[in-house]
C-alpha cells in the first residue's frame, strides 16, 4: 500500500457483515488520499497535514422526533442525516475529511431500507467529496436511528464564541421552508413543494462559509438546526454578547413570503429550525455589492440581518423601531412537561 492510498478491509460473511457491505457499496462516498484505513477494521486511520486541526462533530436523526417514513422516502432520510452532521462542520469552517454513518433499524425492515438509506447518505457524501470511513449497524427494537459522525480539518476553527460588540450579523439563505413542510405533514396535508426541497434536501453551506472566509473577517458562525431565535442565543451567550436582529432584514422562504400575515410568517422563520443556514458575526467594514457577488456565486442571497452590541440575551428591532428582548426560542429535545 503506498502513502495516501486508502485501504478496504475485507469482511467476515454472515447477515450482519453481508447487510454491511451492501450498505457500503450502496453509499458509493468517494475515496480520499488523506484515508489511510477505510470500513472493515476496529478504526479507521486518518493521514492530517502539519498546521492542521481536526474538528470533530456527530448528529442523531430519531424516527418520529426528526422524520416520518410517511413523509419521506429512505434516500431522503439518509441525505438528510449526513446533510445536518456536515452543517456543523461548515459552521467551525472545516472541509470534510470523512464520516462514520452508525444505523439502527427494527428487524423486519429488510437490506432494501438499509441499502436505499445508504444510498442516500452517499449522494450527500460524493456531493461534499467526504469519504466514508466507518460506522456501525445494530438491530432497533423500535425506531430507526440514524447517527452520522463527521471529522473535518481547518487550520482555525470558527466557534459561536468570538461575536464582539460592534460585528455585523449576517445570514445565508432563507428561512422557515423546512418548517413550513412540516406543519403541513403535521396536519395531513401534501406541503408545497418548494417548502418540501427545503425539508427532504437541506444543504450544509461548505463552499460558501470557504468562499466567505476567504473574504471576510469571521469572527463567529452557528449553523440554524434549531431556529434562529434559539441559536442566535447560543451564540450570544456563548460571545458574552447581545445579538440584535432586524425583523425587516430577516429573509424568508418564498412559501412564507406568500403569507398574508407577515408576524406569522417571521414567527415561523425564528422557531421553524432545520434550515442549516449560517448565522455568522463578521467585523464592520465596507460590504458594498458583496452581497450581489455572493448570490450571483452560490444562487441564493447573503443577507445582513442585524448586529452585535454590547448586553446579553437575542433583541429584535421591530419595523417600526421598537425593539426589545425576543420572547420567542428555538427547538429543545426537552421542553415542556415529560411525556
Amino acid at each position: 500500500m503506498t502513502r495516501g492510498e486508502a485501504r478496504r478491509p475485507r469482511m467476515a460473511a454472515g447477515p450482519e457483515f453481508d447487510r454491511i457491505r451492501a450498505m457500503t457499496a450502496a453509499a458509493r462516498a468517494p475515496d480520499n488520499s488523506r484515508v489511510r484505513l477505510g470500513p472493515g477494521d476496529d478504526a479507521a486511520v486518518l493521514e492530517l497535514r502539519t498546521g492542521e486541526l481536526l474538528v470533530v462533530s456527530c448528529d442523531m436523526s430519531v424516527e418520529d422526533v426528526h422524520f416520518r417514513r410517511a413523509w419521506l422516502t429512505w434516500e431522503e432520510i439518509g441525505w438528510r442525516s449526513v446533510a445536518a452532521a456536515l452543517s456543523d462542520l461548515a459552521a467551525m469552517g472545516a472541509a470534510p475529511a470523512g464520516a462514520l454513518l452508525s444505523v439502527a433499524l427494527a428487524p423486519e425492515l429488510g437490506s432494501e431500507v438499509a441499502e436505499a438509506l445508504s444510498a442516500g447518505a452517499g449522494d450527500c457524501l460524493r456531493a461534499f467529496a467526504c469519504p466514508l470511513v466507518g460506522g456501525d449497524l445494530a438491530r432497533s427494537p423500535g425506531p430507526a436511528v440514524i447517527d452520522v459522525s463527521v471529522l473535518g480539518t481547518t487550520p482555525e476553527p470558527i466557534s459561536r464564541a468570538g461575536a464582539a460588540p460592534g460585528d455585523e450579523l449576517w445570514l445565508t439563505g432563507r428561512l422557515g421552508g423546512a418548517a413550513v413542510a412540516a406543519s403541513s405533514w403535521a396536519r395531513g396535508l401534501e406541503p408545497d413543494p418548494r417548502a418540501r426541497v427545503a425539508f427532504v434536501r437541506p444543504v450544509p453551506r461548505l463552499e460558501e462559509v470557504a468562499w466567505l472566509r476567504d473574504r471576510l473577517p469571521i469572527r463567529a458562525a452557528i449553523d440554524l438546526s434549531d431556529g434562529l431565535a434559539g441559536d442566535a442565543r447560543h451564540m450570544a451567550v456563548a460571545s458574552d454578547v447581545r445579538l440584535r436582529l432586524d425583523a425587516d432584514s430577516i429573509p424568508l422562504h418564498d412559501t412564507l413570503e406568500e403569507f398574508k400575515d407577515r408576524g406569522v410568517a417571521l414567527r415561523v422563520a425564528l422557531t421553524g429550525g432545520e434550515d442549516y443556514e449560517l448565522l455568522i458575526a463578521v467585523a464592520p467594514g465596507d460590504r458594498s455589492g458583496f452581497e450581489r457577488e455572493f448570490e450571483s456565486r452560490f444562487g441564493l442571497p447573503l443577507t445582513r440581518i442585524g448586529a452585535v452590541e454590547p448586553g446579553s440575551d437575542v433583541w429584535l428591532r421591530n419595523s417600526d423601531g421598537s425593539e426589545g428582548p425576543l420572547s420567542v426560542g428555538g427547538f429543545d429535545h426537552f421542553a415542556g412537561p415529560p411525556p
